[in-house]
């Protein structure tokens, strides 16, 4: 029965993420997980912890089988439930120091998430559920790390004088005085041009997505009336660099609007395929190559082996990673776009030091599921992260503007092919939390071994 209840609390540790977003579930999830583990020997600590994060990760991650079917994405949640085990493992009955082993344990879970395998995953952590509660003032200070240790301790906790200790520092967090400084601020369009068809396939028919795009911008755009054009990943469907005619198109466009124009397309102008972003001024003048590869949706893990049991499989091409940091440099201001995957990587949130921060996706592949406001609200946690506005983009949609705070101030409905022209706020330096990169979570494993030393010795 226990592994049941195990089960079910991770079903209700999910409904912090879309669709349903309840902040505070996690929170009531954790704090009985903790007190149905805490009293298990370690064989059970470790098949309730494990439980648990399936319960988390089945739902939250379903929308990865969406095209290429259901095997690959409970084999990916089985085998990262896992990564979940540190969470109860190193617990014991009754030592004063549980509620610190179990909060060190959920910040190195985590780390496992977000690192291994497949270069890490880490869609689906629990810090990422936290944009709208009252622990969001630590995303800028301490990052998911702080936020992860936070709602395990709190969770961990029934007496008076934690809580109240808790309250005090979220009061005061909100008086913390941030590193980045606002310099300036620039006049944004960013285009939501749509799709024909949802899936893998969104691009069969050539050029359609790249003319839906250029459509709107020349109906929507007027010349002169913005600082900056964006256009989401893949919105130029077919390889410019070897078709003339299109690259020819974009540098039309830029020239019209006198404006640069950041798209994003696919090319094998390295050989290999990459997934791009492109500035166009009116020339190509930079580009940036996708460094961090989405799994199932840009390259198959286990592809051989997978291949035998779902045709679907054949249907996802593989790309070459880039390997260079771009920092698009335009006359006044600099930028860095993360392209969608790219987001989960915290050693990229450390290196966004430009003035502005661009999200290009596209979630067309993944049709009309959580995925696209899943991957949103990971955005709003790398804005207060980095205290920076962020210009969201996407073919489908959730395309924003979301301020340092986190909050969604501007957006275009899903699926709506549209323009979405805003101001936004340029910033520089770095947060505390950029600073301090991947230390907490180093200190939180380092910690977890000490404490598991120590009990382990007195036993």
């Amino acid at each position: 029965m226990k592994y049941l209840f195990a089960l079910v609390l991770g079903l209700v540790c999910s409904a912090g993420f879309h669709p349903i977003h309840f902040w505070f579930a996690p929170i009531i999830a954790l704090a009985l997980l903790y007190q149905i583990t805490i009293n298990l020997d370690f064989k059970q600590r470790w098949f309730i912890s494990q439980i648990f994060g399936l319960g988390v990760l089945a739902p939250t991650q379903y929308w990865t089988g969406t095209y290429v079917g259901n095997l690959p994405w409970l084999a990916l949640s089985l085998m990262q439930s896992f990564l979940f085990v540190p969470i109860g493992l190193f617990l014991r009955k009754n030592p004063k120091w549980n509620p610190f082993i179990f909060a060190f344990g959920l910040v190195t879970s985590e780390l496992l998430l977000r690192t291994v395998p497949f270069t890490g995953f880490g869609w689906s952590r629990i810090s990422f559920t936290q944009a709208d509660s009252p622990l969001s003032f630590l995303y800028p200070i301490l990052g998911c790390a702080g936020v992860a240790f936070s709602l395990a301790y709190i969770a961990a906790n029934r007496r008076f004088s934690v809580l109240l200790l808790i309250s005090i520092l979220i009061f005061a967090g909100n008086f913390h005085k941030n590193s980045v400084t606002v310099t300036n601020k620039i006049k944004v369009a960013l285009v939501q041009g749509g799709v024909s068809k949802l899936g893998l396939d969104f691009n069969a028919i050539p050029q359609e997505v790249f003319n839906s795009h250029l459509k709107i911008s020349y109906q929507r755009i007027k010349p002169n009336e913005v600082d900056l054009v964006i256009w989401p990943e893949n919105s130029v469907d077919i390889d410019l660099f070897r078709n003339e005619n299109v690259k020819q198109k974009l540098v039309d466009l830029s020239s019209a609007l006198n404006t640069p124009i950041l798209i994003g397309g696919i090319s094998r102008k390295s050989a290999d395929l990459q997934n791009i972003s492109v500035l166009f001024d009116p020339l190509p003048k930079q580009i940036y190559a996708k460094r961090y590869l989405t799994p199932f949706g840009e390259y198959v893990p286990f592809r051989k082996l997978l291949s035998k049991f779902n045709k679907n499989v054949a249907d996802v091409s593989d790309f070459s990673a880039g390997k260079d940091t771009n920092i698009f440099k335009l006359e006044s201001y600099n930028l860095q776009t993360l392209i969608c995957y790219e987001l989960l990587n915290d050693a990229f949130r450390d290196q966004l030091t430009a003035d502005m921060i661009v999200v290009q996706t596209n979630n067309a592949t993944f049709g009309d599921t959580a995925q696209l406001e899943q991957e949103r609200e990971i955005a709003r946690v790398r804005a207060m992260e980095t205290n920076r506005e962020v210009a969201y983009v996407s073919t489908t949609g959730v395309t924003s503007i979301i301020n340092k705070q986190g909050l969604v101030i501007k957006e275009i409905p899903k699926f709506k092919p549209d323009i979405l022209i805003s101001s936004i706020f340029l910033g520089s330096n770095k947060t505390l939390t950029q600073k301090l990169g991947l230390f907490p979570e180093l200190l939180s494993v380092i910690m977890l071994f000490l404490f598991s030393v120590r009990i382990r010795r007195r036993n």
